[in-house]
């Protein structure tokens, strides 16, 4: 008999360093910057776990942050509802439900060529042309409707807002913000093609919602223009709805908290009923911002009821590799490394399961925003089987035991190395869950039922209380 302490629910920490794959740097010598970076705290938790890589849709296919996230946390099999949602929750709005929204901003530009090109948007302390900006589309959104469909709209921050989209049923329609300004002009909103080619009531309501976007879109152009407003460009993106309630819980089979400091994370775990805890971040030390999520997570660790996964987020990284400075990212992955050796430490208790990834790769030396390069993964805990990778980096780490992750292939990974997989064949309840539920629907003792007479003849049967007794 061992004497083991066993346990059959190890809690998990999830910690997302946002943005951290990159490509080979000139800068670096050829090295990325995970590679170039003097790690010690992630190189010590490389040797002692099982390592890989993770392309979340696999190689070549450049993904956002809350996609990405989407299917780490295993909730690939419910319809994302869009990230303009997200991000109104994570201001503390509230979604109408089942009304398509779109995240709304105006834009400076510049018409060239018979296009428009974006030419500047608005700064976080240009609170007083945001005001200005406000009245206007609020003035058109009053007058302005097509074919039933109305438009309202509710601040998120200085510039960007939430716009409703009333009577409408459809939000597949396609962005109007040219994300990739060097490359593409203001665009004209249309229907998704996924929507066009089911046909029929989808169809006709995506098409519906485009015009109508459309339409304001042009009107509001044309009032911010006459109004004198400087940035009289609007722009729409991030399509989204929500039409029911979801939760992370009857989703996954597991209980969760996220540690973070943006809305687009606070707003994912208002979304699926999650506890959030938001850390405000630390612009001038990247080191302190995680150090304290690290220390939250560690505090949730050994409070009763620990949750089965810690989520903490630090985007230090990516903002680094939008600076386009290869050296800067190097510096912040530097910092996180310091952050985490508390971490480390915890590992020596042998509760719990440790996991370390990016959301996808920001390359900081070319103009890319995001690719589908690799990113590194380590997972480490009591039943993990380490490999003999020695190093921290997307090269070293592709040798790993675990060689390539989905994003979708994480939460299941996580939840199985905390002792809890979910058992295919067998089926506690009505969803497909990445964890082994600890919650599940029980029997009832006392029911009702319809006993049957003895014989046609003697009438009906009637409803009966039972109850079970031992």
């Amino acid at each position: 008999m061992t004497d083991w302490p066993v346990r059959d629910d190890l809690p998990v920490v999830l910690v997302t360093l946002d943005g951290l794959g990159d490509r080979p740097c000139i800068e670096l010598g050829g090295r990325t910057p995970a590679e170039a970076a003097i790690t010690p705290v992630l190189d010590a938790l490389v040797t002692r776990g099982a390592n890989g890589v993770h392309v979340p849709f696999g190689p070549g296919r450049a993904t956002s942050s809350e996609r990405s996230h989407w299917e780490m946390f295993g909730l690939g099999r419910l319809a994302f509802p869009g990230r303009a949602a997200l991000e109104l929750l994570g201001v503390g709005g509230t979604p109408p439900s089942a009304t398509p929204l779109w995240h709304l901003a105006v834009r400076r530009g510049d018409e060239h060529d018979g296009v428009m090109r974006i030419t500047g948007r608005l700064g976080r302390g240009e609170t007083h042309l945001s005001a200005r900006a406000q009245a206007t589309l609020e003035a058109w959104a009053d007058v302005y409707s097509f074919d039933g469909i109305r438009f309202g709209l509710e601040p998120i921050r200085t510039g960007e807002w939430a716009l409703f989209a009333h009577g409408a049923v459809s939000h597949e329609v396609s962005d109007s913000d040219p994300l990739f300004e060097h490359r593409h002009p203001w665009m004209r909103p249309l229907p998704l093609a996924e929507a066009v080619e089911a046909g029929g009531e989808r169809a006709s309501e995506a098409k519906r919602s485009s015009r109508a976007l459309e339409g304001f879109l042009l009107g509001a152009r044309s009032a911010l223009m006459r109004d004198g407003v400087e940035f009289d460009v609007p722009t729409t993106k991030w399509g989204s709805r929500i039409d029911r309630p979801m939760s992370f819980t009857e989703t996954t089979g597991a209980t969760g908290v996220m540690v973070t400091s943006s809305a687009l994370y606070r707003g994912l775990a208002r979304l699926l009923q999650m506890q959030e805890i938001d850390i405000a971040a630390a612009p001038d030390d990247i080191a302190l911002g995680l150090a304290h999520r690290v220390d939250v997570a560690l505090e949730l660790l050994d409070r009763p009821g620990t949750p089965d996964l810690i989520h903490v987020h630090t985007k230090a990284p990516d903002e680094a590799g939008h600076t386009k400075d290869p050296r800067a990212k190097v510096r912040a992955i530097e910092a996180c490394d310091a952050a985490l050796a508390p971490l480390l430490r915890r590992l020596e208790q042998n509760d719990v399961v440790l996991a370390i990834t990016g959301d996808h790769a920001t390359p900081s030396e070319t103009m890319l925003l995001h690719s589908g390069d690799p990113t590194p993964f380590i997972v480490a805990g009591p039943d993990v089987r380490a490999d003999d990778v020695e190093r921290f980096g997307e090269t070293p780490m592709l040798r790993g035991s675990l060689g390539r992750l989905a994003a979708a292939d994480i939460s299941p990974l996580l939840h199985s190395e905390a002792r809890r997989p979910f058992f295919l064949g067998h089926r506690p309840g009505p969803a497909l869950t990445s964890a082994l539920a600890a919650a599940v629907p029980a029997m009832p003792l006392t029911y009702e039922v319809s006993v049957p007479p003895h014989s046609a003849r003697q009438g009906t049967s009637h409803p009966k209380k039972m109850e079970m007794h031992r």
